[in-house]
């Protein structure tokens, strides 16, 4: 399990003091810290003694933000910025530095206010999150991910020789399947793990890792391997039950009951910048889908208010991390989509497209 440490809080001077636990805190922070926000932490930096030249020396620096930088997955933040605040011998003030902040680093993030909505973010990071081991094997192909909250993480994915021509039996493929598997789990430490296959494989596989790992293995069923039975894996069932509140299975379901109010009451669904303001103006969004890119973005104060809004108002509101299936599908619809309480009248919809036809999209 997985979760934020909040170390401590004092709003009141706009402080709040963490510890970061796993990868998937980075990616929640990346959100979380903006421009203009003031970063402390502890680091190395190169500085001049006099009769000894430059030296790295451990220190506590607080810097202005004014770039974050997140790679998916690579397990380390940089926070980079103006220094304001350090050892007074060393006269660093002013200059440029950039925090590295890693699994096991603690932070204070200073911000002017925080709002309802950032809290809300950190509260459910510092809450338990499981992470799922996926397997998705065929007699041709294998796949092996992760599931965190930033998105599906491929660890292995390789092609197997398959049953003719000589080549393996059924049972030494599901053993070469189980030891990359245990390989992985040895590393990643899944809470859980789900094996799925349009074959008998996913039984013979399921069984041996039984014997051989001491967690939940699950089974379910997909049309293929490889990535696309990943993929298949997340809009199943048994995720979605197992993993009922993880946030890749949250935004897929959500996702999956937008397309269909879309096709039977679409006056129930909105997207798009425009549309979304109105319906979150008139406290009429339920649950509200905003793709990662856009907190990053020349909106993002727009974007994050309008997530205050819908939390005030007692709405879901669910970041799409960019390596999840749903990122793209939501992109497609402006980056920010909404289902609705109830159904927005024709008049406000043609208000959202009139005020809009002005202002660039935010997805174009």
């Amino acid at each position: 399990m997985c979760k934020l440490k909040i170390l401590r809080e004092d709003l009141k001077h706009g402080v709040l003091e963490l510890r970061v636990e796993c990868e998937d805190d980075l990616w929640v922070l990346k959100g979380v810290i903006a421009k203009g926000d003031v970063v402390v932490a502890k680091t190395l930096r190169d500085v001049k003694i006099d009769g000894e030249g430059k030296r790295r020396l451990p220190m506590t620096l607080a810097i202005r933000v004014s770039e974050v930088y997140f790679q998916p997955f690579s397990g380390r933040l940089r926070v980079h910025g103006q220094i304001v605040e350090g050892p007074d011998e060393y006269g660093l003030r002013g200059s440029y530095h950039t925090l590295n902040i890693d699994v096991g680093s603690e932070l204070a993030i200073i911000k002017p206010k925080w709002t309802r909505e950032l809290l809300s973010r950190l509260k459910k990071a510092s809450s338990r999150r499981a992470k799922a081991l996926l397997v998705a094997l065929d007699f041709d192909e294998v796949a092996i991910a992760v599931a965190l909250d930033q998105g599906i993480k491929f660890v292995i994915e390789r092609v197997l020789p398959g049953l003719k021509d000589g080549g393996p039996s059924a049972e030494d493929m599901v053993r070469e399947v189980v030891e990359l598997t245990i390989s992985v789990a040895s590393r990643e430490e899944p809470d859980v793990v789900i094996v799925a296959s349009p074959s008998f494989l996913k039984d013979l596989t399921a069984e041996e890792l039984r014997r051989r790992l001491s967690k939940p293995i699950y089974v379910d069923s997909v049309s293929e391997g490889g990535r696309v039975g990943v993929y298949e894996v997340i809009r199943r069932d048994t995720f979605k039950k197992v993993l009922h509140y993880h946030n890749v299975a949250v935004v897929e379901g959500i996702f999956e009951e937008f397309m269909r109010l879309l096709s039977t009451d679409s006056d129930r669904v909105a997207y798009g910048l425009q549309q979304i303001k109105v319906a979150a103006r008139e406290g009429a969004i339920s649950k509200l889908l905003v793709c990662e890119d856009q907190l990053y973005s020349d909106v993002r104060k727009e974007i994050e208010e309008l997530m205050e809004k819908v939390e005030d108002s007692g709405g879901e509101v669910r970041v799409v991390p960019e390596e999840s299936p749903a990122f793209v599908k939501v992109k497609a619809f402006g980056g920010i989509v909404a289902i609705l309480r109830y159904r927005l009248s024709y008049y406000k919809v043609r208000e959202a497209e009139l005020e809009g036809s002005s202002t660039p999209h935010p997805g174009g």
